[in-house]
């Protein structure tokens, strides 16, 4: 347990209705009875651990500041696993300020960013996933992305894991005793080492195939619309935010540069990419041509594409050739403008696409009037292979550092096998089966190192 008492303001700068002043520490009891009076005239010794008090919160000084309600969190029973206290004010800046600085002065310490956090996993109060989760739910874009971030805060994440390392534990437990105790009738033959690790590799893997929906849902998905100029591609960005985010004009090249804005699509988080419409460069001028580069760059990084043709002008010059830069890629053919569009053209511009890209279903839309926008979400699962329920509160990794972690773990028990297979000691198997079961505890913070630990802790805001 920490030796000093930290503290920091836990709600936003800015006016509202309630303001949160956190501390936690060996002496968060003592600043509590310092700067707040019950209207009870109870000392603090006598509150209950985790009940409301009202009263009034003084500076150091003793000058009045606020009316206002405390709460005492006695260890180990609290968030950071040491005693926390909280004074819930009126939610003025200046109120805040005040008390935060009146806390200092009675000898607390502002806490970093993520220091109350960081408590609770050096207090075993969370594992390390459970401390992203944290993270996660606070800064969720969707209810889908804040279903799966308190999926693993309440630890999901953590038993799956859990229970991978216990079989590579108890493969761990089993090289063992061949390797202390060859003669012994319990040692186990090299088949049986070759199925439990067969097990455990199947264990793994089952896990890393959440990986792709688990990212999708925590961090969104990079999606680019593309197409020439004055396809429709600003008016279905407004169509699907429900705002006039982009101008929308006749003349060609109306978007100048690139627009990013989030989209909760049916539960899926769209970092959704309006681009400037692509042409001959010879006819764009110089701010054109920077915000065509801008918007290749844009089609470069994107994860999926929405390609908009459209459907008066069918398969020109430049829709061809992007039909044909982004094929292979995750991407939607979309035909815009279908409400003034001729149904034979219509019907004939979807036969030459099914035949440019076999397999891929053109969807008619119109960013006008809406049709065909709410068949948008399905076609990006479809696109996706994600299911049309996805369960969010299942157990899935959800970002890079822990899909790293367990394909070093899967790799790691592939050349034990490996070794295994080629006749190697017992105790060089066992060397991978150890690094497999060190790359898992990076999940849970177990092995992690202290550059993990800053680099993950440092993205918290304060309070937090």
């Amino acid at each position: 347990m920490q030796q000093d008492t930290i503290v920091a303001i836990a709600t936003p700068f800015g006016k509202s209705g309630v303001g949160v002043l956190r501390i936690s520490g060996p002496q968060a009891a003592e600043l509590l009875g310092r700067l707040f009076q019950s209207k009870r005239g109870l000392a603090v010794a006598e509150w209950q651990s985790h009940h409301l008090y009202l009263g009034k919160l003084y500076d150091e000084a003793g000058c009045l500041l606020d009316t206002a309600l405390a709460v005492l969190m006695r260890a180990p029973h609290s968030y950071t696993g040491e005693d926390v206290a909280e004074f819930q004010t009126h939610g003025g800046m200046r109120l805040l300020q005040h008390a935060l600085d009146a806390t200092l002065a009675c000898g607390a310490r502002l806490a970093t960013p993520g220091e109350f956090t960081l408590r609770a996993f050096l207090n075993g109060k969370l594992d390390l996933s459970q401390a992203e989760a944290v993270l996660d739910i606070i800064e969720a874009k969707t209810p889908s992305a804040a279903q799966l971030a308190a999926a693993q805060l309440e630890g999901k994440l953590s038993r799956r894991v859990a229970e991978i390392e216990a079989q590579v534990r108890g493969i761990l437990a089993r090289i063992t005793v061949a390797v202390d105790f060859p003669d012994d009738a319990d040692a186990p033959l090299p088949e049986e080492l070759q199925a439990l690790l067969a097990a455990a590799e199947q264990a793994i893997a089952e896990l890393l195939a959440t990986a792709g929906t688990g990212r999708v849902l925590r961090e969104g998905l990079r999606t680019a619309l593309v197409g020439a100029v004055n396809v429709g591609k600003s008016s279905l960005l407004n169509q699907l935010l429900g705002t006039e985010r982009a101008i929308v004009a006749g003349q060609p090249g109306t978007t100048r540069d690139v627009i990013e804005e989030t989209l909760d699509l049916g539960g899926l988080p769209l970092l959704l990419i309006d681009t400037a419409g692509f042409r001959a460069p010879d006819l764009a001028d110089e701010v054109e041509r920077i915000g065509m580069a801008r918007s290749r760059q844009a089609l470069d990084m994107a994860q999926l594409v929405l390609l908009v043709i459209d459907a008066q002008r069918g398969l020109d010059a430049e829709a061809t050739r992007l039909l044909a830069e982004t094929q292979g890629r995750p991407r939607l053919l979309i035909l815009n403008k279908c409400d003034v569009a001729d149904e034979a053209m219509l019907a004939s511009l979807e036969d030459a696409l099914r035949s440019a890209a076999p397999g891929e279903e053109p969807l008619r839309l119109s960013a006008l009037t809406g049709d065909g926008v709410a068949a948008l979400s399905q076609a990006v699962r479809r696109c996706l292979a994600l299911g049309a329920e996805q369960d969010a509160s299942a157990a899935m990794l959800s970002n890079a550092r822990q899909q790293q972690a367990v394909l070093r773990a899967q790799q790691a028990l592939a050349e034990a096998s490996a070794a295994l297979a080629a006749g190697q000691e017992p105790d060089l198997v066992a060397i991978d089966v150890e690094n497999a079961l060190s790359a898992l505890g990076e999940i849970s913070g177990r092995s992690a190192s202290e550059q993990v630990l800053e680099e993950i802790f440092s993205r918290f805001c304060l309070g937090k």
